[in-house]
């Protein structure tokens, strides 16, 4: 699909469309991690000025860092396909950790952060929903 460059308050971020985005809920990716928007068009009058790309939220400052986060969620609903790490694994930052197949697609999700995984809160042919807990990494 298409991929596009989007540059907001100085921070550029590759966005690629992943479903169609006629569709209610249109899956992307932002910066490799995948997401799944809810899209409504808006009606347009004439000689309004629109900006055409809503942001759900800000991204952090420059400079400012969030602490790892322990728990791995549903970045969308769908079925697990497949889990690809077991407790007291060590992983790397990219590496697999499971695919959810949603709308007939494979969504590989990567570890972000390295450390040992904890605890697996899910199993293939599970269904999930959006942000619900799949995976904790050890403490």
């Amino acid at each position: 699909m298409k991929q596009y460059r989007i540059t907001l308050d100085g921070q550029t971020f590759d966005v690629r469309l992943l479903s169609d985005p006629r569709q209610e809920q249109v899956q992307v990716e932002v910066n490799g991690r995948p997401f799944t928007v809810g899209v409504k068009e808006v009606p347009v009058a004439e000689g309004d000025d629109v900006d055409p790309l809503p942001v759900a939220s800000p991204a952090p400052a420059a400079g400012a860092t969030a602490p790892p986060a322990r728990v791995v969620t549903a970045p969308l609903p769908g079925t697990i396909k497949s889990v690809q790490v077991r407790p007291d694994q060590q992983v790397s930052t990219g590496d697999e950790l499971l695919v959810i197949e949603a709308m007939k697609m494979d969504n590989i999700i990567r570890a972000t952060r390295e450390g040992v995984i904890g605890t697996v809160y899910v199993a293939q042919g599970r269904q999930v929903s959006h942000g619900e807990e799949m995976l904790e990494y050890q403490e």
